[in-house]
């Protein structure tokens, strides 16, 4: 009798595993932006940003498209967050939905920009995987064509020089240096830090 119950047990409890299991993945089809708020949630990043991705390839959702990118950038899903980034820099509506975000977020600090912090985390991206000088300073062409003269807070050029510094590239911090020296930037309190702190 005792034997029975316990067999019981465990087909029970492996059919609702089964259950659960099923219903995950047909969420996972269905609904993944359901899937990628609950995994968002439970602190599964990547997954989250997968499904992210998912969610923009049913739907068309930008905004689905950027979260992934993010998410892919900053767990250093490096490749992953290229390939994303390539999509979402060709979306049409990539100014727009930029300048209608940053508008609409309220965690986001004054002075920054919606689009600076999405370019910034494509910099770095390239930037992790460069091979080859050039790929590096593709990397920086792109940082300094994408940040505005006034030089703002949080831009692309400061992210990625705080990339190269974090990983102790100071070959490349000079030439950040020098580069900056030449453009025609705004002189303001943040150029004249990161110039400081590039040595």
């Amino acid at each position: 009798m005792k034997k029975l119950i316990i067999r019981t047990a465990v087909i029970t409890l492996c059919g609702f595993l089964f259950c659960g299991a099923l219903i995950l993945v047909i969420l996972s089809f269905a609904a993944p932006r359901v899937m990628m708020d609950f995994t968002g949630r439970m602190g599964m990043e990547s997954l989250a940003g997968n499904f992210a991705y998912s969610e923009y390839e049913k739907s068309g959702d930008v905004d689905c498209l950027a979260r992934a990118f993010l998410v892919a950038a900053e767990e250093g899903e490096d490749k992953k967050a290229s390939e994303r980034w390539d999509v979402l820099y060709a979306e049409e509506k990539f100014d727009t939905y930029c300048t209608e975000k940053g508008e609409n977020m309220e965690e986001l600090p004054p002075d920054y920009s919606y689009r600076d912090i999405l370019t910034g985390n494509a910099a770095r991206v390239k930037y992790r995987l460069a091979t080859t000088d050039e790929e590096k300073a593709a990397a920086l062409t792109f940082a300094m064509s994408e940040t505005a003269e006034s030089f703002p807070a949080g831009n692309p050029v400061i992210a990625l020089a705080a990339e190269a510094i974090s990983q102790g590239d100071t070959a490349f911090a000079g030439i950040i240096k020098t580069q900056l020296s030449a453009a025609a930037f705004d002189r303001n309190a943040d150029f004249l830090r990161l110039v400081e702190a590039l040595g």
